[in-house]
């Protein structure tokens, strides 16, 4: 099958979603796929579209500061232009792994071309901070509506409206597709009701590279190490791990190890918070195989997020490699019934006191690496293609089915547009 994969986001920027699209890319074409890429890209200034090797790169309009998001519109030429490559590249499904514009724009082609659209939603569970939000929500409504060419719905979720906004527009992209993939059941169940009518498929990410075997963590005499990956931006908390880390350091006698990688809008503060202290590296941003080297030499990785995360890349590259996970959120516990170890609360201090327990018998890292390597099929390259498969001809056979004219049907708003 050739399938097109879509995002909004850089590629060659270091988050989750990312990560789930190399894999997932990986896996499908170990399987005989043929997969195509099409993705913002930082193209030198003049230059608007970029083809490659079975890749078609846009240039932004403008890149968001801070969340590195970049930002194109589904303008009229953009969906001519897909919907070219589309044809020319004889697609048979096209896939989303965003909602922002170019993905509204993929869509439009695909359904111009009568072919399957397929959603993987990788986060519903939108955060932010501050009292700005419900002052710019509206200006951020409008830049949206106007990027997507769609209008959003308007249910409520939280306290806090440019999170609402944010998954409405999630939700307006969701009502357009045959097929809608969650990565986790408690999103997908969040998903089905806030009203997607499509069929919501749980299917994990997955991890298919590797450029060694995974080896289960063993007694050793050398002190504890502990892995912190993710960005470094306030919904994943890297301070208030920070704050535990130095807690337990203190409460152990330095009994353990540290080290944190990614970058973000807090790494400067988290460099000044650990600053000088000996068993705490602070790495910044790193290539996947510098993490994959870092998880290897890891007792056990850790996830700090609360209520942000659907189910984090880091779950699935730390189990697939048999390391524990220490967790705070309990809704994060699929794919870690044998691997993970929920933190006795999610401040700093229930942090600090689950590394100290777990500092003091080592012995349950050594469970929690054995728990891993049962857990990890969950997340093989494997088992991730054997559930697209059925995604993919599923999404096919129902847009076969329907008469041409059935696309406008996905025009639609959803509920309380």
């Amino acid at each position: 099958m050739r399938i097109a994969l879509i995002s909004d986001f850089y590629l060659d920027y270091v988050g989750g979603a990312q990560s789930s699209i190399h894999e997932q890319q990986a896996a499908l074409e170990a399987a005989g796929h043929t997969v195509f890429l099409v993705s913002c890209a930082r193209l030198p200034r003049g230059m608007s579209l970029r083809a490659g090797d079975r890749s078609l790169q846009v240039r932004p309009t403008y890149t968001v500061p801070g969340v590195i998001l970049p930002v194109v519109g589904a303008s009229t030429a953009l969906i001519r232009t897909l919907r070219h490559y589309f044809e020319n590249n004889d697609i048979d499904v096209v896939h989303l792994q965003t909602e922002f514009g170019l993905a509204h724009a993929a869509t439009s082609a695909a359904e111009q071309l009568g072919l399957p659209i397929v959603h993987t939603v990788h986060t519903f569970y939108w955060q932010s901070a501050g009292w700005w939000q419900s002052v710019i929500t509206p200006a951020l409504r409008f830049g949206l509506q106007n990027v997507t060419q769609r209008k959003f719905p308007r249910q409520s979720f939280t306290t806090r409206p440019s999170d609402n906004l944010l998954r409405n527009l999630t939700l307006s992209m969701a009502w357009r597709v045959d097929t809608v993939v969650s990565p986790s059941a408690h999103q997908a169940a969040d998903l089905v009701a806030a009203g997607v009518d499509a069929p919501v498929v749980v299917v994990p990410n997955p991890i298919a590279r590797s450029s060694r075997a995974p080896q289960p963590l063993t007694t050793t005499t050398a002190l504890p190490r502990l892995l912190w990956v993710a960005r470094c931006e306030p919904e994943k908390r890297p301070l208030v791990f920070a704050e535990a880390v130095l807690q337990a350091l203190s409460e152990t006698h330095n009994g353990f190890e540290v080290d944190f990688v990614g970058d973000g809008t807090e790494l400067a503060a988290l460099r000044t918070l650990t600053a000088g202290h000996p068993h705490i590296r602070v790495h910044g941003g790193l290539d996947h195989e510098a993490v994959i080297d870092l998880i290897d030499a890891s007792s056990a990785v850790v996830l700090t997020s609360i209520g942000f995360d659907n189910q984090p890349m880091t779950i699935a590259e730390a189990v697939s490699r048999f390391r524990g996970v220490i967790y705070c959120d309990p809704k994060l516990s699929e794919g870690l019934q044998n691997a993970g170890e929920l933190t006795r609360a999610a401040d700093a201090t229930g942090l600090a006191s689950t590394i100290v327990s777990l500092v003091n018998a080592p012995e349950r890292l050594i469970a929690m690496s054995e728990g891993a390597k049962h857990d990890s099929a969950v997340f093989s390259g494997e088992t991730y293609v054997k559930r697209m498969d059925e995604v993919y001809f599923d999404a096919l056979a129902r847009v076969r089915s329907k008469p041409r004219a059935a696309a406008s049907a996905r025009l639609r708003l959803p509920p309380h547009a």
